[in-house]
């Protein structure tokens, strides 16, 4: 077993586990990214590590980084650039349109409340 970055969680665990949670099946994987299905097997039981262009690859298919899959980090992303940040912002007029809402909410919430 391959236990990477202080003994959390192994490489084949967590690449098992990011198949788990798409739903896929070891068959999908291999297709998808050009190899046997015993290769994402072997991955998974930690019998077998994946070269560079192999990590690469599980990189890209899972949309993670390879810092997650080594265990360096519990975060499956890497961090947002500028402009990704930009684009997943809110406008101030958003903000407003929201906080209505909740107000609205909170409002009628506390009516119904009082009818009970």
């Amino acid at each position: 077993m391959i236990l990477l970055g202080g003994g959390k969680m192994s490489f084949g665990s967590r690449l098992k586990e990011l198949r788990n949670e798409k739903g896929i099946s070891q068959k999908d994987v291999a297709i998808n990214i050009g190899v046997a299905i015993t290769t994402i097997s072997q991955y998974e039981n930690d019998s077998r590590f994946p070269n560079e262009e192999m990590l690469r690859r599980l990189c890209l298919y899972y949309k993670i980084t390879s810092d997650y899959l080594l265990g360096l980090t519990d975060s499956k992303h890497a961090p947002l650039t500028i402009e990704e940040a930009k684009e997943k912002m809110i406008s101030s007029k958003e903000m407003e349109i929201i906080g209505n809402l909740l107000d609205w909410f909170e409002k009628n919430q506390n009516k119904k409340g009082k009818n009970v």
